[in-house]
């Protein structure tokens, strides 16, 4: 399967051939790679150098290792909320902006929605609606946590419409973003409202086939939502907020060394 590792620095070589084969389908997730021994006379190595590539591989999580009768190297599927973890984990050195976000969701989103119209099916309207009705019972009852967690679902089931993995990466992640943003900023119940009737309005453009109206509209919701998170970062409580948030979160790097957990997105290092 594999040619000898000749230049370069050996594992590295090792590592992307394994995943170049990944990629062009040759290994497929549950597929066991030959032994140790095998590998090594594959590339040409020594034993030693194939265990520290396989432990690399391990640990970005392409395969996983068992031991035992019936153990080896296997391929397995990255799991995506590891990607999105590793991503976040970037960018807590970056100054990441709410104009940051908007702009990709800008490029992004309208297009997904655009997509949700031409090939939702009744049980993906059903789930967007069920997300709606959600979002409105947790309005009433005031469950901010809720109410985003429903906001943001119902961002992610329409990226899941353009059936691309690269896009429904990246909108994932982009969306667990927002969702820290919103509880940082804890936006106000007129927000939320506002919030939830842009979701229906695109939903019923979506349920319509009206491909223009559901772009449209899903543009016009994520610079409204632009623009009103940018205005609560520059109020008075929205500095108050933020800069508790940026305290508790140093202090905690500063025990545990940076981590992304659900109360503490150390990954967004400011706002504009």
């Amino acid at each position: 399967m594999f040619t000898p590792a000749r230049k370069g620095k050996t594992t590295d070589i090792i590592i992307e051939r394994i995943r170049t084969a990944i990629l062009a389908g040759k290994l497929q997730p549950g597929d066991r790679l030959p032994t140790e021994k095998e590998l090594g006379e594959q590339f040409q190595v020594s034993r030693q150098t194939i265990r520290e590539s396989l432990r690399a591989l391990e640990h970005v999580g392409l395969i996983t290792l068992r031991k035992g009768s019936g153990g080896g190297a296997f391929i397995k599927a990255v799991d995506a909320e590891i990607v999105v973890q590793n991503l976040a984990n970037y960018l807590y050195f970056k100054d990441l902006t709410i104009a940051d976000l908007s702009e990709i969701r800008i490029l992004l989103e309208p297009h997904a929605a655009q997509r949700a119209a031409q090939r939702a099916t009744a049980t993906d309207l059903q789930r967007l609606t069920a997300l709606n009705e959600q979002t409105r019972r947790a309005i009433d009852r005031c469950d901010l946590n809720l109410v985003t967690a429903s906001e943001i679902e119902f961002h992610r089931l329409i990226a899941g419409q353009t059936g691309n993995p690269i896009l429904m990466l990246v909108l994932d992640f982009v969306e667990t973003l927002l969702e820290d943003f919103k509880r940082i900023l804890q936006p106000d119940q007129t927000f939320m409202e506002a919030v939830l009737a842009s979701h229906e309005s695109i939903l019923q453009a979506i349920a319509d086939r009206d491909e223009t109206r559901a772009a449209e509209q899903m543009l016009d919701h994520v610079q409204a939502v632009e623009r009103h998170l940018a205005r609560l970062r520059k109020d008075e409580d929205g500095c108050r907020l933020w800069n508790n948030c940026l305290q508790t979160t140093d202090n905690d790097a500063l025990r545990q060394g940076p981590s992304r957990t659900e109360h503490a997105p150390r990954h967004i290092a400011g706002l504009s």
